[in-house]
């Protein structure tokens, strides 16, 4: 006999529709704002790009295993 487990997530309380606005997204390295485009001038031999960038096109900054962040919501 098999068991299935099921998870849900629940939303915090102040997320009222569990959408971030991309506005409050920042690259938790440098908390500069980023953008949802991925970066400018990515090769095709690096794989599939990453969906966010910084402002200027760049690389979200790497952390500290050398990975490229992914960004965080960070909300006034």
């Amino acid at each position: 006999m098999t068991s299935t487990l099921q998870t849900h997530l629940a939303a915090p309380p102040d997320h009222d529709s569990g959408v971030v606005d991309p506005g409050q997204l920042h690259c938790p390295s440098c908390r500069e704002q980023v953008r949802c485009a991925p970066p400018q001038g990515w090769p095709d031999r690096a794989g599939a790009a990453p969906l966010f960038s910084h402002p200027d096109g760049t690389v979200l900054c790497l952390d500290q295993a050398g990975r490229i962040n992914e960004p965080v919501e960070i909300r006034a």
